[in-house]
């Protein structure tokens, strides 16, 4: 065998070797970190380390809650992908982000977003929390909270969509109401946790 042969397949072992000593854990095929955008809120920061948790618990993956200066900064960073997703109101998309009429009707205004946000950005609205948020809704509108997040994102990581929509309807007025006064009193990341823990999704 010629020298160059071997050392080639030398080193094939080697790649070969490697490729299969790691552990499954680790999930290095994701490639990346998932960053999260959060306004200073005690709910943006509370529905955003929820996300992180439950993401970086149930697959391994790590996750990042970076600040968000205002919607309008989120979304721009979302766009440049800066951001892979945040919490994102409908009453605010549909008028603040999108320039569009005030919708009245809840359902209406979630579907007329969440086509307008595939089709035209790239982004996807996931399923809404469950609450609404009267004081940032714009006039003529109703404020449902959701994940949006890039459309390439979820390429990446076919799973998410159906792992993040598990919190799909499970925070109300009141849940809500009690998340943001423990944020108040205590750490944001420690109030997402026990809720995740307490509802079984960790």
């Amino acid at each position: 065998m010629k020298p160059m042969h071997r050392i080639f397949l030398i080193i094939l072992a080697l790649v070969i070797g490697c490729g299969m000593t790691v552990p499954a854990r680790t999930n290095a095929c994701v490639g990346k970190t998932l960053v999260v955008g959060a306004l200073d809120t005690p709910q943006q920061q509370v529905l955003a380390n929820m996300l992180a948790i439950l993401i970086g618990e149930r697959t391994g993956t790590t996750v990042k809650v970076v600040p968000a200066a205002s919607h309008a900064a989120a979304h721009e960073a979302l766009l440049r992908a800066d951001l892979d997703m945040y919490i994102e109101y409908t009453g605010i998309g549909q008028v603040q982000i999108l320039g569009a009429a005030p919708i009245a009707d809840q359902a209406a205004l979630y579907k007329a977003v969440k086509e307008r946000y595939n089709q035209e950005l790239n982004l996807v609205w996931l399923e809404p929390f469950g609450f609404t948020d009267p004081k940032l809704a714009p006039s003529g509108t109703v404020a449902e909270a959701a994940p949006v997040v890039r459309k390439d994102t979820l390429k990446k990581f076919p799973a998410l969509a159906r792992l993040i929509n598990k919190l799909g309807g499970t925070i109300n007025q009141a849940t809500m109401q009690k998340l943001e006064a423990g944020v108040s009193g205590g750490n944001a990341k420690d109030v997402a946790r026990k809720f995740l823990k307490e509802n079984r999704f960790i």
